[in-house]
C-alpha cells in the first residue's frame, strides 16, 4: 500500500491518523509512506495541478514510482497487489499514477480528491477545488483503443468525500468515479446504492460481477480522513474506517457489498 499524505502533512502524521500500520499488519501487508518536501512544496501539498507532475515518466509520479520499485525489490511483496491511496493532494495524486500505471497499481483509493487532468496551474487548481469541473470538458484520459480496457482490466477505485467538505467541493468524488468508469470500460448503468446510518455508498460492476468502481460520500464529515485517529490531522474518526474498507475492497475477490 502506497499512502500519500496531503498538505501541511506528514508521513508520521499521515501513519498516525489513517492507522495503516495496523490495518496493514493484520492483513499481512506492507506500507510505503512517500513524503513530501518543503522545498518542492511550501505546505507539503504534492503538486497534481502541474503538468509535468502528471506524468508518470517525470516529476512526483516518476519519483514515487521509483519508491515502489525499490520496495518491491527489497521486500517480499506480490507485485500483483500493490495499491495506492490518498488525502486531498494526495489523492490527487494517487489519481495520477492509478491513470498512469496501471501494470503498477490493482487498486487505487481517493479521498478528498480531484479529477484527472482538470488542472494545470495554481489558478485551475482553485477552481477544480471548488468543484467547477465537468467530465466532458476535461482533457482526454490516456487515449481509447482496443487494449485500454484490458491494461485497467485488475484495478478497482474507491472514491471517498465528505458531504461538508468546504476545501474540495464533493461533487469531484462523481466526476472521478466516472472517469474511471471511462478507463475501466465499465458501464455507468445499474449502479448499487447502499443509504447507511452515516454514509451512503454506490458501486458499479462490470460484466463479470466485481465491483470495480465505489463512492462513499460521509455525510457528516469535512475534508478530513473518514475513521482513524485524532492522533494525526485531518481525520474524523466517528466516519467509517476507510483505511480498512479500502485495503479489504482492494483484496476482496469479488468486493461485495459488507
Amino acid at each position: 500500500m502506497v499512502a500519500l499524505h496531503g498538505c501541511t502533512q506528514t508521513a508520521i502524521d499521515f501513519a498516525a491518523g489513517t492507522q495503516f500500520d495496523t490495518v496493514a499488519e493484520s492483513a499481512g501487508a506492507y506500507v510505503l509512506y512517500p513524503e513530501q518536501s518543503v522545498a518542492n512544496n511550501s505546505n507539503r501539498c504534492w503538486n497534481w495541478f502541474e503538468p509535468e507532475h502528471q506524468r508518470r515518466d517525470a516529476g512526483e509520479p516518476a519519483a514515487i514510482l521509483a519508491l515502489v520499485s525499490e520496495t518491491l525489490a527489497g521486500h517480499p511483496i506480490d507485485p500483483r497487489a500493490v495499491f495506492v491511496v490518498g488525502l486531498s493532494s494526495g489523492g490527487a495524486m494517487a489519481a495520477i499514477l492509478a491513470e498512469q500505471a496501471p501494470d503498477v497499481f490493482a487498486g487505487v483509493g481517493i479521498m478528498a480528491g480531484v479529477p484527472l487532468h482538470a488542472s494545470h496551474d495554481l489558478r485551475s487548481a482553485n477552481a477544480a477545488m471548488r468543484g467547477d469541473v465537468q467530465a466532458a470538458l476535461l482533457l482526454p484520459l490516456l487515449p481509447r483503443d482496443p487494449g485500454r480496457a484490458a491494461r485497467f482490466g485488475r484495478m478497482r477505485a474507491s472514491v471517498w468525500t465528505g458531504a461538508l467538505d468546504r476545501t474540495v467541493d464533493p461533487a469531484n468524488a462523481s466526476v472521478l468515479a466516472q472517469q474511471f468508469l471511462d478507463l475501466f470500460d465499465v458501464p455507468d448503468v445499474a449502479a448499487e446504492h447502499e443509504r447507511r446510518a452515516d454514509c451512503d455508498v454506490t458501486r458499479w460492476r462490470d460484466a463479470a460481477g466485481d465491483v470495480r468502481v465505489e463512492t462513499w460520500t460521509v455525510r457528516a464529515m469535512g475534508h478530513s480522513w473518514s475513521g482513524g485517529s485524532f492522533r494525526g490531522s485531518h481525520t474524523f474518526p466517528r466516519g467509517p474506517q476507510a483505511s480498512d474498507v479500502m485495503l479489504r475492497f482492494f483484496l476482496d475477490e469479488r468486493s461485495a457489498p459488507r
